[in-house]
């Protein structure tokens, strides 16, 4: 059985209590919807059996934030653990300075998040407080400030936030789900709410993010299923029920959407009509986004293995990471970077071959914290000949931040410690 990753839920407390986070996650077995009691328990007991063997078996559990990052026009937007929002300036040479570091949210700061922010007109954040924060990015003299935040309430009752928000530049909304079961959407300049927003599933947690795309958001809920919801008016498109509970971001491949469920299935569903096209399954749940290179879909599992696909389901070859994967990967110049949650990073040959296997062009070990958070590439950021990133980005949950560059060989460019606001090895 294999570790649990799941965001443990912050405490419902006063302003004069002392009790600490939890160390169990809210609702378990609404974490896992749909298991049977019998794999509830054997997870619980494996868990109890690795605590006694000196493993580490609360992966996810930090109340601090998984390291996310996001990136836009040269600039890095880090979430760091202790409650802050940090913009650094990357000059591509290997020199990275701070441009700000802004405080928001109460006492505390914002706690955190799990998932990297958005960047558009503002910065938006999904906090682990449970708010909503759209920072303003156009501000001068290095002070940022926060445009708006929803709901515009003290968290001491609210749920956290777990995925990023979406986000429709062109509609100008923004999206996202919550712990108590609502997607919640916003006119992205000003905050204020769809009329329609919430848009209430049964319950059930949304770890999910969504996409946002002509008009529809695609995401999928821990009731086990995945929804297309009409942005204008906030009616179900379609849904289609899966095994398990469904924490990924959604990926549009040709006219699909593929998706991953915790029942150990990767589902492609049509776009317009939901309906199943195929499914492929798994040794463990998917929790990473898969990526498409226009001709297959890359998806990496729990189980720690890379599947490619072609578009009707057809495994091309499948590669052994060795471990758990649940950072989103991405495609750069040379392949496939995909991380593990121990810490490994490693660019496959992203290409479809007759033989089954796919080749690892190179990897390293970056530190010691655990990548669950997605890894980025800029959107600005390419290379002249190929018109393809060489680099990724990669956080993890100790506060730092890797610039990693893949053109011979796999190279770290640089290291920013969030925490210590410095340069790290």
């Amino acid at each position: 059985m294999s570790n649990i990753f799941l965001p443990f839920r912050k405490p419902r407390v006063t302003p004069n209590s002392t009790n600490e986070y939890s160390a169990m996650p809210r609702r378990l077995n609404n974490g896992l919807a749909l298991m049977p009691r019998w794999m509830l328990l054997a997870a619980l007991a494996a868990i109890c059996l690795l605590a006694v063997v000196g493993c580490r078996p609360n992966l996810g559990a930090s109340t601090k934030g998984w390291g996310a990052v996001a990136v836009a026009n040269g600039v890095v937007y880090a979430t760091t653990r202790d409650g802050q929002v940090l913009a650094l300036d990357d000059f591509g040479d290997g020199t990275v300075s701070t441009r700000w570091r802004s405080s928001v949210g109460g006492e505390d700061g914002f706690l955190g998040a799990y998932n990297p922010p958005a960047v558009g007109q503002h910065l938006y954040v999904a906090g682990i407080d449970g708010i909503l924060y759209a920072l303003d990015l156009n501000a001068s003299g290095g002070a940022v400030g926060t445009v708006w935040r929803n709901p515009n309430v003290e968290p001491e009752d609210i749920v956290p936030l777990v995925g990023s928000p979406g986000l429709d530049e062109a509609g100008g909304i923004v999206a996202v789900g919550s712990e108590d079961g609502g997607l919640y959407a916003f006119i992205a300049s000003t905050g204020e709410s769809l009329r329609w927003s919430p848009f209430r599933t049964d319950e059930r947690e949304i770890w999910s993010t969504p996409l946002l795309r002509n008009g529809v958001a695609y995401f999928g809920s821990q009731n086990g299923k995945v929804y297309a919801v009409s942005l204008a008016t906030g009616e179900v498109v379609w849904e289609y029920a899966t095994g398990g509970a469904v924490v990924a971001k959604p990926l549009i491949h040709q006219d699909m959407l593929i998706i991953g469920s915790f029942d150990r299935q990767l589902y492609a569903l049509g776009l317009e009509s939901g309906d199943l096209r195929w499914q492929f399954g798994a040794d463990n749940w998917w929790w990473a986004t898969p990526v498409s290179s226009g001709r297959m879909i890359l998806a990496p599992s729990m189980d720690g293995k890379v599947y490619a696909l072609n578009s009707s389901g057809g495994l091309l070859w499948a590669y052994d990471m060795g471990a758990p994967v649940v950072a989103d990967p991405v495609l750069l110049q040379r392949g496939l970077a995909v991380a593990t949650v121990d810490g490994k990073l490693a660019v496959l040959r992203a290409t479809e071959t007759d033989h089954g296997q796919a080749q690892e062009i190179a990897s390293l070990t970056l530190g010691s914290g655990e990548i669950k958070a997605p890894l980025i590439i800029s959107r600005s950021q390419a290379t002249s000949d190929t018109g393809q990133p060489d680099s990724v980005y990669v956080g993890s949950d100790d506060g730092t931040v890797r610039r990693v560059e893949v053109v011979s060989g796999i190279n770290i460019l640089w290291c920013y410690d969030t925490e210590e606001n410095t340069r790290c090895n």
